[in-house]
């Protein structure tokens, strides 16, 4: 992958988001970033590099929703992003990927964080013919803290998201989760790997990856993975895949709901609650809420289910 990009790289965007000076950082103003991306090209390797300096609070929304009318073919697409964020930077980044069913992407992301700075990264992302999802933090400083919820809306086709991460100073935290919804028969993998530094006293890890089945027989491949250098930290993982909750399901029935309302509305609460644990607001302001009442998370699931009722149907 690292060939190619640098083979088909021919487009790129560098920012430096500096502090205003002479003020303190709880004083600065949140910076917005919005990055609307739209292919051009059948195959292309976008490069996207983030610098964010000491105590400056961001927020970047970066979207990948194609227009046929801008690039019907499918599409071949190796991304790189690279964030920095520099010594009490605080970044809460927003990833939207809907690739073509046809398409072939991989996006990589990486992130480096000096001391007490926080990265939160939350990613809603649907399959196609062959999507990977990679993201690698590197948490070097003391204090530093990183969080990650992927919501992987698989439909019929291939997701796959990895997240690793490496802990290698004292008093950091990493946070992990993911929920894959599939049907019919889908593919959908999601690997959290963490590994805790000698040295890196008082750090805490949690990974949480949860697959659910909607319909049909997915394939869900589910890999939490530790690796702990060091005696004083706190980790804890776990994985867990079945079906929707039949009490919860029959709880919504009871209250008038028919069965397709009743499962788009327990998904999205499940959806809304693993973002909002990732971007709670405490790295700044509410980027989520604006976002939700749009209307993309209903209407992703909507289509999500409306390709399973096809699939059972025929």
């Amino acid at each position: 992958f690292a060939w190619a990009h640098r083979a088909l790289c021919r487009q790129g965007l560098r920012l430096r988001i500096a502090a205003v000076p002479g003020k303190a950082a709880d004083e600065r103003a949140t910076v917005w970033l919005h990055l609307r991306h739209q292919p051009r090209a059948a195959a292309e390797a976008p490069l996207l590099v983030l610098d964010v300096d000491d105590g400056v609070q961001c927020v970047l929304i970066e979207t990948h929703e194609r227009e046929p009318a801008q690039c019907d073919a499918s599409l071949a697409q190796n991304l790189h992003a690279h964030v920095r964020l520099a010594r009490g930077a605080r970044l809460q980044h927003l990833r939207i990927v809907t690739p073509g069913a046809q398409d072939r992407c991989a996006h990589f992301v990486h992130a480096r964080l000096a001391q007490d700075a926080h990265y939160a990264q939350a990613l809603a992302a649907t399959g196609s013919s062959y999507h990977l999802q990679r993201t690698h933090v590197q948490l070097l400083g003391a204090g530093a803290q990183a969080r990650s919820a992927g919501l992987l809306l698989t439909g019929p086709h291939t997701l796959d998201q990895q997240v690793f991460s490496r802990l290698e100073a004292a008093r950091t935290t990493s946070q992990v989760e993911v929920l894959a919804l599939g049907n019919a028969s889908a593919r959908t993998v999601a690997n959290a790997y963490t590994r805790i530094a000698a040295g890196s006293d008082d750090a805490s890890v949690h990974q949480r990856l949860s697959g659910i089945a909607l319909d049909g027989q997915p394939r869900m491949v589910l890999r939490p993975h530790l690796e702990i250098l060091h005696d004083q930290v706190q980790a804890v993982h776990g994985a867990t895949w079945g079906r929707l909750p039949e009490d919860a399901l029959f709880y919504a029935r009871q209250r008038g709901l028919d069965d397709a309302t009743a499962r788009a509305l327990i998904i999205e609460g499940m959806a809304r609650a693993l973002l909002e644990r990732c971007m709670d607001g405490s790295d700044g302001p509410d980027v989520l809420t604006p976002w939700l009442d749009g209307g993309w998370l209903s209407q992703a699931i909507a289509r999500h289910l409306a390709v399973g009722e096809e699939a059972r149907h025929g």
